[in-house]
């Protein structure tokens, strides 16, 4: 009896023990629990955007140097070589750490539309160059890697101040840059993390924004383009790895689509870029700013991977210029018209040659308004700040020499026109011909010895 006692008492011991001990493993996993639940709630809370010191001085400067009819894009031309690419390079693109996905990331509305006061008044389609001398050696790291500058890793900035003062109002590559460092978008070590451009779409608020990695659910919102002026109803950054941009990663923005040919704005483009053998292939041109590439081409070669999409928000309003502006012109290759009103279906007056030098003395929307050479209003998407450098003539070999006499190789047709269309002459193998102009490198105007007849002929049917 009294062993039993005992052991009963040894076994109320130890459940006493057992209980003591839950009980304080229970306050503990409740003590800790709360702490957790509080950090979440941290997490998903927006904080304050932080605007540094330097970064209002800088866009007070801006706005004053807008207002005072100042055009803040880059002029400069740009020179380097391909070889250089290798030390201009967003990481982001090469390193998975630097891939934030902001679908993740929801915004409260605590800072929609602040950065708003930071911005110059939008004068439309503007153009920076991560490599102009204002800030190309400004620090753009957050690591304090002498480095890491704006013109050795600064496409996104860049890219993301032609978006904002294109679509909202003047701000400049450098002080974007310096947003994105201090609000946690420049990554250590891999670049502008792609987060970053959601926060731009909120902090400038754009009425439109969206993400797409499909290149022709992107390209459709860049055919829109309601005013039919070249610039595209919404601006499209896209990230680019080795390829037509690129010879590591990159972000460029796409501004205009017509014809099949898209309007590119590369942060990094300088002249003879698109010279190099590889790229040739591509047929891309650069015409002042802009770097024009024909559809097909840009999906075939760019090696694009995502695309953020931007609405165009910039309201068509007139406004004359304080100062008038020198500008050039910058097509593909053919002229551009000048209109006797900002409208696309306005008469033209004249055309001017691609590298013509315009004075541009007022903006209304996508229009601007020249006042040399000539009078009128041309489309903005194809004037550039820098000067344009005219295509290199293309050499054409001709097959016969003018003033030369030849003869047919056979039974051949002469023309009346010189398309080789229409009303056609038949002549012998033989006829006696000289040759009196050179129309093309395959077609020759003749004149026939015999007749005295000047026409048109193919001149593979020259011996």
């Amino acid at each position: 009896m009294k062993r039993n006692k005992s052991i009963m008492s040894v076994i109320m011991s130890l459940l006493l023990i057992i209980t003591i001990f839950c009980g304080c493993n229970d306050f503990d996993i409740e003590k800790t629990t709360k702490p957790t639940e509080t950090t979440t709630k941290v997490q998903t809370t927006e904080p304050e955007v932080t605007i540094s010191a330097d970064v209002k001085t800088e866009a007070e400067k801006t706005k004053d140097e807008v207002e005072n009819g100042e055009d803040v894009g880059t002029d400069e031309l740009i020179i380097a070589k391909p070889k250089d690419e290798s030390t201009v390079v967003d990481e982001s693109l090469i390193e998975q750490d630097a891939v934030i996905e902001q679908e993740n990331i929801s915004y409260d509305g605590t800072n929609t539309g602040k950065g708003k006061v930071l911005l110059g008044t939008c004068t439309g389609l503007t153009y920076y160059n991560q490599a102009d001398s204002r800030w190309a050696n400004t620090p753009y790291t957050s690591s304090k890697n002498k480095t890491q500058t704006i013109k050795s890793s600064g496409c996104g900035p860049t890219s993301a101040a032609m978006v904002v003062s294109s679509s909202k109002g003047a701000i400049l590559p450098a002080t974007m840059a310096k947003l994105f460092v201090d609000n946690g978008y420049r990554t250590k070590s891999n670049g502008t993390a792609w987060s970053a451009w959601s926060f731009v779409a909120d902090y400038f608020n754009f009425n439109e924004y969206a993400t797409t990695s499909n290149v022709d659910k992107a390209l459709n919102y860049l055919k829109k383009d309601k005013n039919k002026d070249g610039v595209s109803d919404y601006f499209i950054v896209t990230s680019c790895n080795y390829g037509l941009f690129t010879t590591s990663g990159h972000y460029i923005v796409l501004v205009g689509y017509n014809g099949g040919t898209i309007s590119v704005y590369d942060p990094y483009s300088y002249i003879g870029k698109f010279d190099t053998p590889s790229r040739k292939v591509a047929g891309a041109k650069l015409s002042g700013n802009t770097v024009f590439v024909s559809k097909k081409n840009f999906k075939k070669y760019g090696n694009t991977v995502n695309y953020w999409i931007f609405s165009n928000d910039y309201v068509k309003k007139t406004t004359k210029t304080k100062k008038s502006v020198t500008k050039y012109v910058a097509t593909k290759s053919q002229s551009l018209n000048v209109r006797a009103k900002a409208d696309k279906s306005s008469k033209v007056l004249t055309r001017l040659k691609k590298g013509t030098k315009v004075t541009v003395t007022k903006v209304s929307g996508s229009w601007s308004y020249i006042s040399s050479p000539a009078k009128g209003w041309v489309s903005s998407a194809y004037l550039s700040t820098t000067k344009v450098v005219a295509d290199k003539p293309k050499k054409v070999t001709y097959k016969t020499t003018v003033g030369k006499h030849y003869r047919l190789k056979g039974k051949t047709y002469l023309y009346k026109n010189k398309k080789l269309t229409g009303i056609k002459f038949e002549y012998l193998p033989k006829t006696e011909i000289i040759v009196q102009k050179h129309i093309s490198a395959s077609v020759d105007m003749v004149k026939v010895v015999k007749t005295g007849r000047v026409a048109y002929i193919n001149s593979s049917n020259i011996k």
